[in-house]
């Protein structure tokens, strides 16, 4: 759960970075001198005293190096006084944080005076309790001092605050330092965008994406006893905060103790179901649940491959929790060639991990050597799922030829059913909302500790999780 968020200022809330880049231009033409071309690169990565050298030797300029470092902070100072602009959408999302009560702060290499300068310009000093600057904290963002001072003013652990950046030397200062990492597109920064957008936890080009409704799609059967299926995804990703949409494959009769009938829908009618909702209402993810035959598989298949769907995550369910079978032998080999080589991520239990990698699995080593052989196989990243009487939750994520172990706590709860659906709709959530498969697997994890850790108890055999355990507010009441 998030409880507190630091901004960076320059190329993150204001779009002021170009200034960095002109103010030798600037001020060698208040002198009535023509700038070399490139100039602002060659001045960027320098400090302003160190520009200031650079321009009185390389122009044989007659002022003093302490007369042209003056002026330069004059260009500044008066820069942001008068014009450094907000980026668009800044101001919404700072109200939409400050209305769900998480402080913010401010982490910055500029000067304190110009910060406050333009805030108070752009009417946004209300929106922070305190402004940190590099200078104050005794390092620059190649160290994580200032965001550990921010947080500890906040109140704040790392892993439950947000750190908004636009350069890649503090995204992953920040990130290896625990925070939730935000990375924010700047035109300064653009040749480092591919290797922010992988180091942050979620990445946006401009702060709208982040005000923007995300949406998620789920395809599955329906459970009539609202615990497992599209019931579950639903309940899971209204609380994981997307806007979630749903293609039913199957009407199923089943309760906590097991699973009495299962009636399909057709081919057709599930392919009208997503041209309906995906050339209305694109979703920015996908998860696919129960599909119990070849047909269905291949209209999935056909329609998604058709509207270049993105962020496809697949449960493949192949058994209920109650132990009952959900899917055909021959929809299995389907499921092998059509589905998975689409998916980002797919989600198999221990039982369907060894359908899928053909061998069996009795230790967390044979995890790891199944997840391999499926990665392998379908070229796509699996979450091989260990809460299945193996070991005590732990998760094992296989991408990109690197295993990475998310460790859990069993939760002593016996009412288990929907577990799977719950989880990877709580992955496909998260990412709709921007965030990295790692970050998305582990808040996902965490929602659905949360859920399990509510003790719900309906129904007499295993029943569901309290999905809405966190919801707040009069309405429910």
């Amino acid at each position: 759960m998030i409880k507190g968020a630091i901004f960076d200022v320059d190329g993150t809330l204001l779009d002021s970075m170009g200034i960095w880049k002109d103010v030798g231009v600037r001020y060698l033409n208040s002198i009535g001198i023509e700038a070399e071309p490139d100039l602002g690169n060659i001045l960027f990565t320098m400090s302003i005293q160190e520009g200031a050298q650079y321009v009185k030797e390389h122009y044989h300029l007659s002022q003093e190096t302490d007369e042209i470092e003056q002026n330069v902070l004059d260009i500044i100072s008066d820069y942001y006084k008068e014009t450094a602009p907000l980026k668009s959408g800044a101001v919404e999302l700072l109200e939409k944080l400050r209305n769900s009560n998480i402080p913010m702060t401010i982490a910055s290499s500029n000067n304190k005076k110009e910060i406050e300068m333009a805030f108070e310009r752009l009417e946004i000093a209300k929106y922070f309790d305190r402004i940190f600057t590099c200078e104050e904290a005794g390092a620059g963002k190649t160290k994580p001092d200032i965001y550990l001072q921010a947080a500890e003013y906040l109140g704040t652990r790392p892993e439950e605050t947000l750190v908004f950046e636009d350069v890649i030397h503090a995204v992953r200062t920040a990130k290896k330092a625990g925070f939730q990492v935000v990375g924010i597109y700047d035109e300064a920064s653009k040749d480092d965008q591919e290797e922010i957008q992988r180091e942050a936890d979620c990445y946006c080009r401009e702060w709208r994406e982040l005000m923007k409704k995300k949406t998620a799609l789920t395809i599955a059967g329906s459970d009539s006893s609202g615990g497992a299926g599209i019931q579950a995804d639903i309940k899971t990703m209204q609380a994981n905060g997307v806007y979630a949409m749903s293609a039913i494959t199957a009407l199923t009769a089943q309760n906590t103790t097991g699973v009495t009938g299962i009636m399909e829908v057709s081919p057709e009618f599930l392919e009208n179901q997503l041209d309906a909702i995906i050339t209305d209402i694109r979703p920015d993810a996908v998860k696919i649940g129960m599909v119990s035959s070849e047909k269905l598989i291949k209209t999935i298949s056909k329609k998604l491959k058709e509207y270049h769907a993105e962020n496809i995550v697949v449960d493949p369910v192949m058994v209920a929790t109650s132990g009952s079978r959900l899917i055909s032998e021959n929809a299995i080999e389907t499921l092998k060639t059509q589905l998975l080589p689409m998916a980002s991520v797919i989600t198999p239990n221990i039982p369907e991990a060894e359908v899928l990698a053909e061998m069996e699995i009795r230790s967390e080593k044979d995890m790891v050597e199944a997840a391999k052989k499926i990665n392998e196989m379908y070229h796509c990243a699996v979450l091989c799922k260990g809460g299945h009487s193996l070991n005590d939750a732990n998760d094992l994520l296989y991408q990109n030829g690197k295993a990475t172990w998310f460790r859990g706590k069993r939760i002593n709860n016996p009412n288990t059913h929907g577990t799977g659906c719950t989880l990877s709709s709580a992955i496909a959530s998260n990412l709709a909302k921007g965030y990295s498969l790692e970050e998305s697997i582990h808040r996902a994890k965490e929602y659905i500790s949360g859920a399990l850790a509510a003790m719900l108890d309906l129904g007499k055999g295993s029943g569901p999780m309290d999905h809405g355990f966190e919801i707040r507010g009069r309405f429910g009441i």
